[in-house]
């Protein structure tokens, strides 16, 4: 594998003809990262987002929430949907984007299908992103579903590795420092498992949109 522009991975397929929506970051990073394998992508599947061969189990780790107290990131109800992000609020390009991209998505479905769907976010900057400040930042993107998590930076740098998030720690955390981390947002059913994940550079609202009406309809993610 080798990373590509803005921090990405790209692994292929036997086939060659799947992209690994990997790790990704608000500063670069130069070594390998964990990635997932992908079965199909764009035209050869019914989402627009590539569909996971080996699906993420929920991702580990308790959390402080901007909703009072601790918790640990759940699946959903049955046929609801879950997205989680790791992402901060200090990031100056890519995470107010994915966050505005879903906001953007999520406002054109109608009401009954935004209420089935959750998103957790994960802050990468636990030295800044106190519970205020996320819900905060939160607030700006007219996400009432949204949560934000925080914890210790181990506690989050392994709980990203547990679903292939790469999350790496500053080497200098001078002035506005930045934090490298995977862009992935993964998409959680009732089984627990992320069957599927989108990177909002590679799909559009449009698209975004379209793929979170498929889940909640019942389609299987393939």
């Amino acid at each position: 594998m080798k990373l590509l522009r803005n921090g990405r991975i790209a692994a292929f397929a036997a086939l060659g003809t799947a992209l690994a929506a990997a790790a990704a970051g608000c500063s670069s990073s130069g070594s390998d990262q964990p990635t997932a394998q992908i079965s199909q992508i764009g035209p050869s599947s019914a989402y627009a987002g590539p569909v996971l061969t080996k699906p993420f189990g929920l991702p580990s780790g308790t959390f402080q929430s901007t909703a009072g107290g601790t918790e640990s990131i759940e699946a959903p109800a049955k046929g609801d949907l879950t997205l989680v992000f790791y992402g901060f609020t200090h990031c100056d390009d890519d995470c107010p984007t994915t966050m505005a991209d879903i906001s953007a998505a999520w406002r054109g479905l109608p009401k009954d299908e935004q209420g089935r769907i959750t998103i957790d976010v994960v802050t990468t900057d636990p030295w800044r992103d106190t519970t205020p400040v996320m819900a905060s930042w939160l607030a700006g993107f007219n996400l009432p579903s949204s949560t934000g998590l925080t914890a210790s930076f181990a506690t989050i740098q392994a709980s990203g590795a547990s679903v292939g998030v790469d999350v790496e720690k500053p080497a200098d955390m001078s002035g506005d420092y930045q934090v490298t981390h995977g862009l992935q947002v993964l998409g959680y059913t009732s089984d627990g498992k992320a069957h599927i994940e989108w990177l909002v550079e590679d799909v559009t609202v449009a698209q975004l949109r379209a793929d979170f009406a498929r889940v909640l309809s019942g389609a299987p993610i393939q």
